[in-house]
């Protein structure tokens, strides 16, 4: 099984952990962006998405969303915004 190159963990808040996948070419014209979130208990430290190792039980929720390029790009510059506010100090 391929691990996925395209997905970021999240694994600082326990209770807020899983998974960013984005791909795109899913729905033509669109960025697909999917989340998913994995239960407080499974430790994903050591695990990528995609090697298989998580049961069906670990996950808890898994939500998708097309993007045009408009959207993706104002994304984009919300987190930006977001990473500036945090090294701001704010």
């Amino acid at each position: 099984m391929a691990v996925y190159m395209n997905a970021i963990k999240c694994n600082n808040v326990n209770y807020r952990k899983g998974f960013i996948e984005v791909e795109c070419g899913i729905h033509e014209g669109c960025v697909n962006l999917e989340v998913t979130g994995i239960h407080p208990d499974t430790d994903i430290s050591d695990i990528e998405l995609g090697e298989g190792k998580l049961s069906d039980k670990s996950f808890i929720s898994n939500t998708e969303l097309e993007l045009n390029i408009d959207e993706a790009e104002k994304l984009v510059e919300l987190l930006q915004a977001a990473i500036a506010n945090l090294n701001s100090g704010k």
